[in-house]
């Protein structure tokens, strides 16, 4: 099963986090059981779609009871289709019962005070169970464009040795409403910015070697290359094609470090022995070579120290960028 994280909001020292983990589309608005919100170390993490894909962070803000008692948070995050915005309660409190109301700001279902009517809002639910965690899917078709009002009710009970100690009535934290204290506060739905497909690359596969002196004047093009310290020197794929430089580094307690760099999008093929490097001394090669039998050095580094030369056949099995076939 797919899970993205998404991070947002830092609290303290406490990263919160939504996970998303499924995309069925059946029982979407039914309320999650309180086993789907994990506590793993200072990492909260609450199950909703993993087809959710969010445009933006999610907006997190206090889920505050009485006014004034901290008992949770509300979250709210869009994708390119739908709004969704979800509820959670800490400690010892549950949700009863929550309403919610998300559009344009002056269309907040209000009476003659000027005070909020939750139970005019279009979008709730009265649990026959008392839950920790419940969350709304809205389709940004019913929404205006750009930012809009959220204001999202709770009736909370506290509930101590399975006895119900306390009953509140709860709201997301933000601005206050009318005469009363009941909240709202805004979210502004971000649009989603299309991913770029990724870009092919294709490649071929071939023999390379450090440019220099070819081992013999005709047939097999390879060549070795005299030692010249610090002084980069090409390496060729298909005898013309730039891959990369070979770099010798100063003698020191008759060591060479060679450095290989590559160039123009130029890897070395999969395999143990890619990079194989043959040193010869005072009188240079005059045969075809056999890299498969070069004995300086067989493997895959980069940067190899061995023993100085006079001359070095550097053969190199690589990949290079082509062309992708249509």
């Amino acid at each position: 099963m797919r899970k993205i994280i998404l991070f947002f909001a830092f609290v303290a020292v406490s990263a919160i986090a939504v996970t998303y983990t499924s995309c069925a589309t059946e029982d979407l608005n039914v309320a999650v059981e309180e086993s789907a919100v994990v506590v793993n170390a200072d990492t909260r993490a609450i199950e909703v779609p993993a087809c959710v894909n969010p445009c933006r962070d999610v907006q997190e803000v206090r889920l505050l009871a009485g006014q004034n008692i901290h008992i949770g948070s509300v979250y709210v995050v869009n994708n390119s289709e739908k709004l969704y915005v979800a509820y959670e309660t800490t400690g010892d409190w549950k949700l009863k019962k929550v309403d919610l109301y998300v559009g344009a700001c002056d269309k907040l279902p209000t009476n003659s005070a000027g005070n909020l009517v939750p139970g005019q809002f279009p979008y709730k639910v009265e649990f026959s169970e008392l839950k920790t965690f419940h969350y709304f899917e809205i389709p940004l078709s019913e929404l205006p464009e750009g930012c809009i009002c959220v204001a999202a009710h709770a009736d909370v009970v506290r509930v101590v040795n399975g006895e119900v100690a306390q009953s509140e009535t709860a709201f997301g934290e933000g601005e206050k409403v009318g005469k009363n204290w009941f909240m709202k506060f805004e979210y502004c739905i971000a649009e989603c910015v299309p991913e770029e497909p990724p870009v092919e690359v294709c490649y071929k596969g071939e023999t390379a070697w450090a440019a220099g002196i070819r081992y013999v004047t005709k047939g097999n093009w390879a060549t070795y290359t005299p030692y010249v310290a610090n002084t980069p020197i090409n390496v060729y794929a298909g005898q013309t094609y730039l891959v990369g430089t070979v770099t010798f580094s100063e003698v020191v307690d008759g060591k060479v470090t060679i450095t290989l760099a590559a160039l123009n999008g130029a890897t070395l093929q999969d395999g143990s022995e890619t990079v194989k490097i043959q040193g010869y001394n005072a009188t240079p090669p005059s045969k075809n070579p056999a890299p498969g039998q070069f004995k300086t050095y067989k493997g895959t580094a980069t940067t190899i120290t061995v023993d100085a030369f006079a001359y070095y056949g550097i053969h190199l099995d690589v990949k290079r960028v082509v062309d992708c076939p249509k």
